[in-house]
């Protein structure tokens, strides 16, 4: 038989088993984006109920340059951020300002919108020109591992004014500085720049993976990462805020020259942030505590040949974790024992099992819970 009768055949095989897989859970659940903050920019000035301002050169919070040697002084003021026409505007401009030679803004939403987890997604349009460093991003709200990177950084899109067709996304982690680490890609247009037009930057983030994607078109998941001394999914597992700004320099793009025009700015048509939200099934609700327990997706998903399955309890009690086929036949039991309350994350290993969907269950005295996944040889 050749590869592509193979190929097709698994395709089919893997097509079926997850229709079977929604089968065998009966009431199939109802699961999705909910959108719970946004910014549209209707107004005529930044809304201060859900943005505040970061001033300066970072000096205050002892990162002179704002820690990448950056140029531009922050500010509040209507030169530098203002909201028009249904859009933020966020202008770097060619002038001295308390010592610095270019200015900007920069704002977050840092104690007015805070999250774990969820979708995030933003419209905007770029600047261009060496030197312009405009980024989406998200920062740890409370450091519980440490500081930077050891807490995390999370890039939903980053964009250097020389190369207008590319962005990238990224993630910090690991230790505090000198000893952080970090992982991500870039994406190009495959045509136009960044500056001639609106484009939209989304990053889904679930526990233990983040998916980035431009214009609906995903282009890169990470499901691996760490911070000292805690384990996965830290630090991705506490909440974070995001932050909109343009830099002007800085040791990653270079400084302006001769060949870049002000003022730049970088245009926001809006800001959504959603949350995922299941309608579970009536045998879900009889038995599930919101909030209290959980069984939270395996990761990673697909995957080749073990898994990480991890849940939550609130209180010590007996756990049954068992993986069941499309048929409801138990095919290993991974845990049956007692666990302190808290989050506890084991680890699958399917090398004798064949390529399709499979369910795997938690079960206490008091909450059932299952999940599919699907093992991609």
């Amino acid at each position: 038989m050749d590869k592509k009768m193979n190929v097709r055949k698994t395709v089919i095989y893997i097509s079926m088993s997850i229709l079977m897989a929604g089968l065998f859970f009966g009431n199939v659940q109802a699961q999705g984006w909910r959108l719970v903050w946004s910014d549209e920019f209707e107004g005529d000035k930044l809304d201060e109920s859900r943005w505040s301002y970061q001033y300066g050169t970072g000096a205050s919070e002892g990162l002179y340059g704002w820690g990448n040697n950056e140029l531009q002084y922050y500010t509040d003021r209507e030169e530098n951020v203002f909201v028009k026409d249904g859009k933020l505007h966020i202008v770097a401009r060619d002038e001295i300002f308390e010592e610095s030679i270019f200015t900007s803004a920069r704002i977050r939403t840092i104690h007015k919108g805070d999250w774990r987890y969820g979708k995030f997604e933003i419209r905007a349009k770029m600047p261009i020109g060496q030197g312009i460093w405009p980024a989406i991003w998200m920062m740890p709200t409370d450091n519980v591992y440490g500081g930077w990177a050891a807490s995390g950084e999370i890039d939903i899109m980053e964009y250097l004014g020389h190369e207008p067709h590319r962005v990238h996304g990224t993630l910090h982690y690991g230790g505090e500085s000198p000893n952080n680490v970090h992982t991500g890609t870039h994406y190009d247009l495959p045509s136009g720049t960044f500056h001639e037009d609106f484009h939209t930057f989304t990053l889904e983030w679930e526990y233990g993976e983040m998916r980035w994607y431009v214009n609906g078109e995903h282009y890169q998941t990470q499901n691996d990462w760490y911070t000292e001394r805690h384990p996965f999914p830290a630090p991705f597992d506490q909440r974070f805020h995001m932050i909109l700004n343009v830099a002007v320099g800085g040791n990653w793009p270079g400084y302006p020259d001769h060949t870049t025009e002000f003022p730049q700015e970088m245009v926001i048509d809006y800001v959504r942030v959603y949350e995922f939200s299941e309608d579970t099934s009536s045998e879900d609700q009889q038995h599930e505590a919101p909030g209290s327990f959980k069984l939270h997706q395996n990761h990673p998903n697909p995957f080749n040949p073990a898994t990480n399955i991890s849940f939550d309890i609130p209180n010590s009690q007996h756990v049954k974790l068992a993986v069941y086929d499309i048929m409801g036949r138990q095919i290993e039991i991974i845990a049956d024992k007692h666990f302190e309350a808290g989050s506890h994350s084991i680890r699958f290993d399917a090398d004798g099992l064949v390529s399709g969907t499979y369910i795997y269950r938690i079960s206490t005295e008091s909450y059932q819970k299952s999940r599919p996944m699907i093992l991609l040889k």
